[in-house]
């Protein structure tokens, strides 16, 4: 179809130009977006699966930090002597119930490791047949109950038990179900073992549920329709969006499995595409984590519909191109209806006023001839062809008689005239400025006019010719062309408003370019800064962190020390009663002493008594052998009895004189040992009096090392808090860095896309991505080394303000 209308085809060039214009930008532009749309996607899913992951591990670091407790503080108990049962069992009944994330504490000792005793408590409630000191304190039935551990000694049933002694480490163990309290429940152990003095005494450790955690991770859906599992070292579901999987080894063909183990394997995040179990294809992410700070890793895996992710993408490039076409309209509607009212509107006026002047009525008016444009040149023409017609209209009859004999050649001229005429303006209206008026008229105006009009169509020519240059150049990104002829009226504000635009656009294309790369320095330093104070923060939360390790120790220690010196006290208490039992047996030795020497005195007097009835005896029995002597032969029989009783008595006499010697010897030592039984009373008496001191110091140190205790847990749950604080602004400032690189990154995608311009004659910019600063994500297991080997790296922008943070 031949399109007959000037306007029309200025209009549909115009909109051509600005079509290809806008569609280099838009291809250039859509591409960008794209590839930030993906980069933005993947950074958000990245940050997803890190905040997952850092719940995680602190769920699960916390809980592997009571294990590493009840082993640290049973190993110093146990090195101090303590062997009380009872103080284990209350020591991790009172964990238990301090903790009520954890499921259940224990401890698996050796046989006779801690007693003793087995074979005294074998058989005995609660123990178990072998008797060794087993606890398992859990609260699976809502309340708090002792029962024993099961297949401790049996590998793979007992692994939460032999894999810390094999191995010689604390050990994260695969998740498994376990009966508590009457319910099957899956949960995690974390073993460590229990040293005492360098050698293997036991495992001691906590149960972990892993509903809470499920729980936790099921919560997080990245973009509403993506999904987060946590999968264990051997592929076994801990989290999943299947309930039924839950607990269950995934088959290596899975992705999830898949991912995670690759992410396992490697030590870093891994990521990939893959079709799901719906058909669907999904994009996987997974990151490795230390289960509870052990050596054993997990993953958390995040997937997301790559559905999902394209259409952001599809969304903003066909709000590029929505936009690209109405703009194209409209430049193009302004265009036509320029066009139509500069150019077509009075074009067409003078035509309709040409055909009715050649149906020989001159008595109408040229409209535009008061324009002082081309258009207001050829009007001007017309009129006086109008004047002339007018003119000879009214001549006299002898001139019409001359004119009617001269008609068939005026005829043959206007022919000539409208066919010369004719054809270059419907060439003009057509769009084609090609045609001129070649033939020449014997009338001298008629030359004049076709003088005219070919002038009108070399103006309208070249100013349009002008103009698609400069619309052309437009179109190639080239803003250094200008309409430079000269012109009046219409074209003259068509030229003005031509180059006005292109003066505008090189305008705001040069303050892009100036805004962008200012806006480029400006992120380049703020992400600098951000950076250093990233660092720092992290650098702060592992001095805090290990500030908080250290509190916790001392703390330990310290109610280590409480203990003992309770330990002390109490030996000193026994020490107090056992001297006051000896002073007491020391006044009863003085006082068997005291009768001992009143009975030796009573056993000399009757010795003395006896001697004296041995020396009357010995008298008698002299007197008898006198009185026998007298008698003559009729007394020797009693003479001779006389002399065996006087032998008697003096044997007697003797006896009693030894005993009495004897006697009195001993009632020497008796007040010897007296009085040493009541120096050694006073000495254990003055002794007595020291250890009651003592302890009463002992009391009063244990009863301050308790409260120092006390002071330093709460000293550690403020620095706990600050650790947590401090985590809290890393994490601020990893937003923040986030945020000023994807400012950047449009930054350089918007002088990507001015850089495409050329602003000056010669001139056009390579576009060079700057390069871009990395913010440090510092690794939770160098944030010690990285706390102790501090180097500030800042730039110009940082003050020393910063070194106070």
């Amino acid at each position: 179809m031949r399109i007959k209308s000037l306007p029309v085809k200025v209009s549909l060039f115009a909109g051509i130009a600005l079509a290809a214009v806008f569609a280099v930008g838009m291809t250039v532009l859509v591409q960008r977006v794209g590839t930030t749309v993906e980069s933005q996607t993947l950074k958000l899913q990245d940050e997803t699966t890190s905040n997952v992951s850092a719940e995680v591990s602190s769920r699960l670091q916390a809980a592997a930090r009571i294990a590493q407790n009840i082993a640290s503080t049973m190993s110093g108990l146990r090195e101090s002597g303590v062997t009380d049962r009872a103080a284990y069992d209350a020591l991790l009944e009172k964990l238990l119930a301090d903790s009520p994330a954890i499921l259940a504490t224990w401890s698996a000792w050796q046989p006779n490791a801690l007693d003793g005793r087995d074979a005294e408590f074998a058989g005995q409630s609660p123990w178990d047949a072998t008797g060794r000191y087993v606890p398992y304190w859990n609260r699976g039935s809502g309340k708090i109950i002792e029962e024993m551990l099961a297949d401790y000694d049996t590998p793979g049933p007992g692994d939460y038990a032999l894999l810390p002694k094999n191995l010689d480490r604390a050990v994260a163990i695969e998740p498994y179900p376990y009966m508590v309290a009457g319910q099957n429940l899956l949960i995690t152990s974390f073993g460590v073992p229990i040293k005492v003095d360098g050698k293997y005494a036991g495992t001691a450790g906590i149960d972990l549920a892993l509903a809470d955690v499920n729980q936790v991770v099921s919560a997080f859906h990245p973009f509403d329709t993506g999904r987060v599992m946590l999968i264990s070292g051997t592929g076994i579901a801990v989290s999943h969006p299947d309930p039924a999987v839950i607990g269950q080894k995934l088959p290596d063909s899975d992705p999830i499995a898949a991912i995670a183990k690759q992410a396992i394997a490697s030590g870093n995040r891994a990521q990939g595409e893959a079709t799901g179990a719906d058909g669907a294809v999904w994009r996987f992410m997974a990151a490795p984590i230390n289960a509870g700070g052990t050596e054993d890793k997990w993953a958390v895996v995040s997937m997301v519909p790559a559905a999902t992710l394209s259409a952001a993408v599809n969304e903003a490039r066909w709000t590029i191109v929505a936009l690209s076409a109405l703009c194209v309209l409209a430049a193009a509607a302004i265009v036509f209806g320029l066009m139509k009212v500069l150019v077509g509107k009075p074009l067409n006026r003078l035509g309709d006023t040409v055909e009715v002047m050649a149906a020989g009525n001159y008595e109408v008016t040229v409209p535009g001839t008061e324009r002082i444009d081309e258009i207001g040149t050829l009007s001007r023409a017309v009129e006086v062809f109008r004047e002339n017609g007018l003119k000879v209209a009214q001549m006299t009859e002898a001139e019409a008689v001359r004119i009617i004999a001269d008609k068939e050649a005026r005829t043959r001229m206007m022919g000539e005239l409208r066919d010369a005429f004719g054809n270059v303006v419907n060439a003009a209206v057509e769009g084609d400025f090609t045609r001129r008026v070649d033939a020449s008229f014997p009338d001298a105006e008629l030359n004049d006019i076709a003088s005219s009009i070919n002038n009108l169509v070399t103006t309208v020519d070249r100013g349009l010719s002008e103009t698609g240059e400069v619309l052309s150049a437009l179109a190639e990104t080239n803003l250094t062309r200008r309409v430079e002829g000269q012109y009046q009226g219409a074209f003259a504000r068509l030229k003005g408003d031509t180059n006005a635009v292109a003066d505008k656009l090189t305008e705001i294309v040069g303050q892009l370019k100036a805004t962008s790369q200012a806006l480029k320095t400006a992120t380049g330093e703020i992400l600098s800064g951000a950076n250093d104070l990233s660092e720092r923060t992290t650098k702060q939360a592992a001095t805090i962190e290990e500030t908080s390790a250290a509190m916790e120790q001392l703390a330990t220690t310290v109610l280590q020390n409480a203990n003992r010196a309770k330990d002390a006290s109490d030996n000193a208490a026994d020490v107090t009663r056992t001297a006051e039992q000896g002073g007491q047996v020391m006044g009863q030795a003085n006082e068997a002493m005291e009768r001992i020497e009143t009975s030796s005195s009573k056993i000399s007097n009757i010795i003395g008594m006896i001697d004296d009835i041995a020396f009357q005896t010995n008298l008698l029995a002299l007197n008898a052998s006198v009185e026998a002597a007298r008698a003559g032969e009729a007394g020797k029989g009693f003479a001779v009895v006389a002399v065996e009783v006087r032998r008697l008595a003096q044997s007697a006499a003797e006896a009693s004189a030894e005993v009495k010697a004897l006697i009195e010897q001993s009632a020497i030592e008796v007040q010897g040992g007296t009085k040493l039984v009541a120096d050694a009373a006073a000495k254990l008496a003055a002794m007595l009096e020291g250890v009651r001191a003592n302890n009463s110091l002992m009391d009063g140190i244990a009863r301050e090392s308790r409260e120092q205790a006390s002071a330093i847990e709460e000293v550690t749950t403020a620095v706990r808090q600050m650790d947590e604080m401090t985590q809290h602004n890393a994490a601020l400032v990893e937003e923040i860095n986030a945020a000023i690189e994807q400012t950047e990154s449009q930054a350089t995608e918007l002088d990507g896309i001015v850089t495409v311009f050329t602003l000056t004659d010669g001139e056009r910019t390579r576009f060079e991505p700057a390069a871009r600063a990395t913010a440090p994500r510092a690794l939770p297991g160098k944030l010690k080394q990285a706390a102790k080997s501090y180097l500030s790296n800042g730039n110009a922008a940082i003050s020393a303000d910063w070194d106070e943070f």
